[in-house]
């Protein structure tokens, strides 16, 4: 069918196809250290968020416990 609508057979030669296929390859691989960096802040951010939340509710608290006083 890809023939009918192209009109013509595709030779590829095949130097430029492994070129190709090797540059799928890093580019793939570069993909996966881009999710693994990204993941991998996310979870630093999650527990810097945590912090900051925790560091908050204690001055939120200490602030209470001492306009009481």
């Amino acid at each position: 069918m890809a023939k009918a609508l192209l009109g013509y057979s595709i030779t590829i030669d095949p130097r430029a196809a492994n070129r190709l296929a090797g540059e799928n390859r890093i580019l793939r691989q570069r993909v996966a250290d881009l999710e693994n960096i990204v993941l991998r802040l996310q979870k630093e951010n999650d527990a810097l968020a945590a912090v900051v939340t925790e560091s908050m509710d204690h001055a939120v608290a200490r602030s209470g416990s001492l306009a009481s006083t």
